[in-house]
């Protein structure tokens, strides 16, 4: 089991309301492989803006639960098609058996201490042939981030927290899960104000657990090269995928046992 790592999520519920947004590009990659879905949610939701449109693209009943009070009161705030609870993560789902078509989280896996809970709570809660979604990033999205390029210190930072795809595909396996494979997303963008406001509001946590001289070295670096001309945004998403399989509930060589007394007998 890893460690659980604390951060206070009801510090920053506000500030990820006001800053943090779905991105299109990943809304869309997700969209696309699952197409259709009666009920889905999402493990960890934050303020369940990713919950909020998938929901409403897949024309589903959306389910969310979070750790945080804070957070779930925001995203109830902002998104009121979608039925939201507070609940932890390590511990056991508040869902019954086999019911939801898709089970999803994004950012979530490094805050997780028992990876191999998550996966089986998942795993219970889907129906044969549900999907599961971990959206997450790898030690190489981290490397080439524009975070990372202005503030350095985050990259040690966020490599520790994070596990590796094969932590989780592991994990998903244990589970039960099968047909696990694992697709990205990569954006450029223009870095624009609404983007230097998340990093001056420390809306990304590894801000928060950096020091403030570096944390003001990079505001101070990234504000110049913004004056100084188009500043290129770069942000990737690593998503791995799993398939909950109808077991079979009967016993082939059985079956054929039997077909085979039946013809000897005629």
């Amino acid at each position: 089991m890893r460690q659980r790592k604390s951060f206070d999520f009801d510090e920053v519920a506000m500030t990820y309301s006001q800053y943090r947004y779905p991105n299109e590009k990943l809304v869309e990659h997700v969209f696309n492989r699952v197409r259709y879905a009666d009920r889905i949610l999402e493990v960890g939701c934050g303020t369940a803006d990713y919950l909020g449109i998938l929901s409403e693209l897949l024309h589903a009943r959306g389910f969310g639960f979070d750790i945080s009070p804070s957070m779930i009161m925001e995203g109830t705030r902002k998104n009121h098609r979608v039925e939201l609870m507070v609940a932890d993560a390590d511990q056991s789902f508040p869902y019954e058996d086999s019911r939801f078509d898709f089970v999803f989280n994004v950012n979530l896996v490094h805050y997780i201490a028992n990876l191999e809970n998550l996966f089986e709570e998942s795993f219970r809660v889907l129906q044969n042939d549900g999907s599961v979604l971990t959206v997450t990033d790898s030690c190489q999205d981290i490397c080439e981030r524009t975070l990372t390029y202005y503030f350095p210190e985050t990259l040690e930072i966020d490599k520790a927290r994070y596990p590796g795809n094969s932590s989780i595909t592991s994990a998903m396996k244990k589970a039960g899960f099968e047909g696990i494979y694992t697709t990205k997303v990569k954006t450029t963008f223009e870095f624009k104000k609404k983007h230097f406001e998340q990093y001056r509001n420390k809306a990304y946590s590894a801000l928060r657990l950096m020091s403030e001289e570096g944390f003001e070295e990079g505001m101070k670096r990234l504000e110049e090269d913004m004056k100084h001309g188009l500043v290129i945004g770069k942000k990737a998403y690593t998503q791995i995928w799993g398939i909950k399989i109808a077991k079979r509930d009967f016993d082939l060589p059985t079956i054929f046992a039997v077909g085979f007394n039946d013809e000897s007998s005629n």
